[in-house]
């Protein structure tokens, strides 16, 4: 490697760094502050930077907003990896039960689905969240968990990436409104809304 080729991949560290520190900078304001009475210099501030360094890595509160929720995303994502890997081929009951405890633990963390953002002026970040989120879910179970249930029992809904949408949407809202729901009755939710009840233990 050259002495070029070594400073281009030390700035791209730094630069990632820099930009993992406004993201991170940026989700704490929204719970302090709130969205909507979010700016540029709060975030800068925050994050230890001039309103010129933040505009080096994002042009505006909008692009660094899209950042936070892709951000929270991917980590949503890892888990729901985890929980792929680790799945039984085949057991239908156990993979659900643990999808289960899995939603309401990702729901119950002081994160996207905390009162605290519900009640800081994020109405407007938390549906473009719910939104991109339901969608990278879907997308990930149609690519993988979807697959293996057709391998072995064919389909039994149509219109599958609509229907977990509709699934997560719903999920999301009715743990967080009513925790006190059962996991039992969570899991025949889902089982019903996919038609896999025929499949359970």
């Amino acid at each position: 490697m050259t002495s070029r080729q070594t400073v281009t991949a030390n700035d791209m560290t730094r630069g990632d760094a820099r930009r993992a520190q406004i993201v991170r900078a940026a989700r704490e304001a929204c719970l302090d502050t709130g969205f909507a009475k979010l700016t540029i210099s709060d975030i800068a501030e925050r994050a230890g930077m001039t309103r010129s360094l933040f505009y080096h890595y994002f042009t505006d509160k909008g692009e660094v907003a899209d950042a936070v929720i892709d951000d929270t995303i991917s980590t949503m994502l890892t888990k729901l990896q985890q929980w792929n890997a680790e799945r039984e081929l085949g057991n239908i009951s156990k993979a659900l039960d643990d999808i289960v405890r899995l939603t309401r633990t990702i729901i119950a963390d002081e994160g996207p689905f905390s009162a605290k953002l519900m009640q800081s002026g994020n109405a407007e970040l938390y549906i473009r969240f719910i939104d991109r989120a339901a969608d990278r879910i879907a997308d990930y179970f149609c690519e993988t968990t979807v697959r293996d249930f057709e391998k072995l029992h064919g389909l039994p809904i149509r219109n599958i990436h609509e229907s977990f949408y509709t699934l997560i949407v719903g999920l999301i809202s009715l743990i967080r409104l009513h925790p006190e729901t059962p996991d039992v009755v969570i899991r025949q939710v889902a089982a019903q809304t996919l038609h896999i009840d025929g499949y359970l233990d």
